[in-house]
């Protein structure tokens, strides 16, 4: 068998080889048509549905073009317009024994390789739509083109870092300065109970204290108050909770009654 390496000539020789063998596409996949006339002189290159009945638009390219997704995008546009029940009316006479599922159609772009920008771009279509990106290689085989498709994949959108709350992002949360200076006035007191063994960790909306790798209290910060909780049981099942905090004397019985209870039965155990 003679293997060479060959070249698509055109877009429409493309087409061909894959309206001839659509498992090229994808296993299954079905061409309701191909070259259909859009908006004005625009043809969409392939119509088709995958063999699970989603309808698919594909569109061909033989070089790096960085306008393909938005000619694809105008194609599925066309698509919407016109709606699933009358693409399933007009082409009834190709799609007998395949159903349509009602779903957002998807789109397969075939190219032997993509643009930089384009491939960014393709990371804010919508999750619904579903967008494949397949980079083709052509060769001959006993002097007959053939091609094989192998799908590429779309970069994940970068997420933003969600930085944990430092002890001053708490304590800023509250707007007003007098539950503030409760609020530092409570950290203070915790810490003192033994300073140098209790662990102090911040995080979004909420400090905690913990003794030997064991939390036995929390501070919650709120607009105009704060909250403590603790735990009650040695075996670091039950907490309880003390909301609405914005008095001093408040604070004094709370961590005398008990924080300090919490601490003794998490240091024993």
């Amino acid at each position: 068998m003679a293997l060479k390496d060959a070249k698509i000539k055109d877009e429409s020789e493309l087409e061909s080889l894959l309206v001839g063998d659509t498992n090229q596409i994808e296993e299954g996949f079905k061409i309701i048509t191909h070259q259909r006339k859009t908006y004005g002189q625009n043809k969409l290159d392939i119509l088709g549905v995958d063999s699970q009945g989603i309808l698919t638009v594909a569109e061909l390219k033989v070089t790096i073009d960085s306008n393909q997704l938005n000619q694809a995008l105008n194609y599925y546009d066309w698509i919407l317009e016109q709606g699933l029940d009358w693409i399933i009316e007009a082409y009834k006479h190709k799609l007998k024994g395949i159903k349509i599922e009602q779903k957002m159609p998807q789109i397969f772009l075939i190219a032997p390789d993509y643009d930089d920008n384009m491939v960014r771009e393709a990371k804010y279509i919508r999750n619904d739509i579903q967008l494949r990106l397949f980079r083709y290689v052509a060769f001959e085989v006993n002097g007959e083109k053939e091609i094989k498709l192998m799908e590429t994949s779309i970069p994940k959108i970068r997420e933003i870092e969600t930085k944990p709350w430092t002890i001053q992002d708490n304590i800023d949360y509250i707007s007003e300065k007098s539950v503030q200076n409760l609020f530092r006035e409570m950290m203070q007191k915790i810490k003192t109970i033994k300073e140098k063994q209790i662990e102090e960790k911040s995080g979004n909306w909420v400090v905690s204290y913990w003794i030997s790798g064991r939390k036995f209290c929390e501070i919650y910060p709120k607009k105009k108050w704060f909250a403590i909780g603790f735990k009650t049981d040695e075996n670091e099942q039950k907490w309880d909770w003390i909301t609405n905090i914005t008095r001093k004397e408040q604070i004094e019985s709370i961590f005398q009654e008990k924080v300090i209870k919490a601490y003794n039965l998490m240091k024993i155990r």
